[in-house]
């Protein structure tokens, strides 16, 4: 009989973009694979064309309507029975909580949730945080198995008895491609140096921060280059109070202080990432490990973050980058003077940061160890 997967996220592009090589891994020995998320961009289409099918499912993961979340759980416990799948895989806060108990009462053999980072709920604590702790607690009890992408998320959710420490694994990050990503570095006609921040435009980014910082630095080094490049999503009481406003952005963009470009393909932040010297990424946010910071790895970039989960994995502070104080300008500003005053650094930290790439958050090791996963609960 043949052995079905379901990869469930909050959209088809997290899925497309950071689990295709998962999806395909399985597809590659036998298995029937199906995606399942919010069809934003017509991604029945994308899968269909590399052989996987795609099932639209509305997922809110902004709401907090508990009657509509119930009514998603009764539409995933349904979408199992009718599937029957040997596997789910579950990614993002909604799929994994709801998407647990579905598969617990439809029982589908083997249940598996990434912790893709633990979002703003988590950051601001209060009620939305405990609820969602007792949330977790219920759904991950039992028999699914969960793998954290870093320690910290890892810790938290085993201190407070969230779930069993031998149904927890840490895997850092979902891998990249690291002979698609590799260092490509174009020498400019310029000098100055180009800093690059790549990321949804939220306040929690550090996005402040980052412009504040390179204010200060254009005060000494006025030819120095600041390229913002992400989309905004709006902002204010009815949206993400967290997403910043785009006005605000095209008034950074009207005062010279950096460039931002909003949101371009890939293979344009592929092109950015050649053209810059330091990649710098100033969150306060709860992260799983960004991606960003890994691609900027693998493509032999020193890195400027915060000792913050998730961005702390990717950075060995003075090896391949810098540790900046959280939601500290002065910190951020010291930490980009640095590279501009001893620019030998950037080669330095960047050889540092291929190595660590290629070592830790290469793919195919990322892949070898959730089929570790896979097979300690049963599937493989």
């Amino acid at each position: 009989m043949e052995k079905k997967a379901l990869f469930i996220a909050n959209t088809g592009f997290a899925l497309f973009n950071y689990r295709l090589q998962l999806m395909k891994f399985l597809s590659n020995q036998g298995w029937s694979v199906v995606a399942i998320a919010n069809d934003e961009a017509d991604y029945v289409n994308k899968f269909s064309n590399i052989g996987i099918r795609f099932i639209n499912i509305n997922i809110d993961h902004k709401g907090k309507n508990p009657i509509a979340d119930v009514a998603l759980i009764w539409r995933l416990k349904s979408l199992y029975n009718q599937e029957s799948p040997s596997l789910v895989h579950h990614f993002t806060i909604k799929p994994v909580i709801f998407g647990s108990l579905a598969a617990k009462w439809a029982k589908v053999p083997a249940i598996i949730n990434s912790i893709t980072g633990l979002g703003y709920v988590f950051n601001e604590r209060g009620l939305l945080m405990r609820t969602s702790m007792m949330l977790y607690k219920f759904a991950l009890s039992g028999r699914p198995r969960v793998i954290f992408q870093n320690n910290d998320d890892y810790q938290l959710f085993v201190s407070n008895a969230l779930i069993k420490k031998t149904n927890a694994q840490v895997i850092l990050g979902s891998g990249v491609n690291t002979k698609v990503f590799y260092p490509n570095t174009i020498k400019r006609s310029d000098a100055n140096l180009q800093f690059l921040l790549v990321s949804r435009m939220l306040w929690s980014k550090g996005i402040s921060e980052y412009i504040s910082a390179a204010e200060r630095v254009k005060k000494q080094y006025p030819e120095t280059k600041f390229i913002l490049a992400g989309g905004a999503s709006g902002g204010g009481a009815k949206g993400n109070p967290d997403a910043i406003p785009e006005k605000w952005l095209n008034e950074v963009n009207a005062r010279g202080i950096a460039k931002w470009i909003g949101r371009i393909p890939f293979e344009d932040v592929m092109i950015l990432l050649d053209n810059s010297d330091v990649v710098v990424l100033p969150s306060y946010y709860p992260e799983g490990v960004p991606r960003s910071l890994i691609e900027a790895a693998a493509k032999g970039k020193p890195i400027i973050t915060t000792n913050t989960p998730g961005c702390k994995e990717v950075v060995v502070d003075g090896v391949n980058g810098f540790f900046s104080s959280p939601k500290d300008v002065e910190s951020l500003a010291n930490c980009m003077l640095k590279f501009i005053r001893e620019p030998e650094l950037i080669n330095k930290m960047g050889i540092e940061s291929r190595k660590r790439a290629v070592d830790i958050f290469d793919e195919e090791k990322i892949l070898e160890k959730t089929a570790g996963v896979y097979k300690k609960a049963g599937a493989l």
